[in-house]
């Protein structure tokens, strides 16, 4: 869709045509009727020749006079019967309903459930206010709805609703960052405490005596593995809440017990996370 100025008819340019870019088209044209006060008698013959893919032009004109004699209204609902592939409503109204948060930020993804909503105007498919608003609780992610639970939002008006679960779900977020930076924290302060560990273990000791020095390693011959004790209560939690691995012991892990190359770590080392 394309228009130089909002006093000058817009341009449809050539190519496929989908339910978002005849919406584009429609509001676009309605804000250049306004701009211009456009008759409602004209508003059909001021922007049909803009749609420039020639086969649209050709139908325009073969039923010009029909279809300049319709209100703007009218004309875009034969434009959609026409030109969109048939059941393309029930195909928007399903993708819409289909779709859920996952890891989206909640406003982000309320717009564009709403964005979809908006396309299926004027059509059965279209969904009420209270219908949108009970898609949007039922299909939030897990995180958010324990939080939105708990805070017992009772608000009815979509508007409002959506602002206040905006505001609950970036609180969340804001905890979620905190929490995984006092973890990754922690984790680096650990290894470079045990590197430290294994440095003096395996460093260079002189004998006073000799005045010789002696290199002496801990190698696998000879070193003493400790066994792990069990993961507490906390460190079970800590670990299912931060993607962690229970194998390694490490939050963040991106891999499960089963996959895990690291291994388990040495008892002596080991530290309660």
């Amino acid at each position: 869709v394309e228009q130089t100025s909002a006093s000058t008819p817009l341009f449809l340019a050539a190519g496929e045509l989908t339910p978002e870019v005849l919406h584009a088209w429609e509001m676009g044209c309605t804000q250049f009727f306004l701009h211009k006060e456009v008759k409602d008698d004209e508003m059909v013959k001021k922007v049909a020749w803009g749609m420039q893919e020639p086969v649209m032009q050709d139908w325009y004109s073969n039923n010009q006079a029909r279809l300049d004699g319709l209100t703007f209204k009218d004309y875009m609902e034969d434009v959609h019967s026409y030109w969109l592939p048939s059941g393309w409503a029930d195909q928007v109204r399903r993708k819409m309903l289909a779709s859920t948060q996952g890891q989206r930020p909640f406003h982000e993804w309320a717009v564009d459930v709403q964005g979809h909503n908006t396309l299926l105007r004027g059509t059965p498919s279209h969904l009420k206010n209270d219908s949108i608003l009970y898609h949007l609780e039922a299909h939030m992610n897990t995180e958010l709805a324990a939080n939105y639970q708990a805070k017992n939002i009772t608000e009815t008006n979509l508007r409002k609703w959506i602002e206040k679960v905006r505001l609950l779900d970036e609180r969340c977020l804001w905890y979620l960052v905190r929490q995984k930076d006092t973890v990754e924290a922690a984790l680096r302060a650990e290894r470079a405490r045990s590197a430290g560990e294994k440095k003096l273990i395996a460093g260079t000791r002189f004998n006073s005596k000799a005045g010789q020095s002696t290199n002496t390693t801990v190698t696998g011959s000879n070193k003493t593995f400790t066994r792990l004790p069990s993961l507490t209560e906390d460190e079970h939690q800590l670990l299912c809440d931060n993607n962690g691995c229970f194998k390694c012991r490490e939050p963040f892990a991106g891999h499960g017990s089963a996959t895990c190359k690291k291994g388990f770590p040495d008892g002596a080392m080991y530290k309660t996370l």
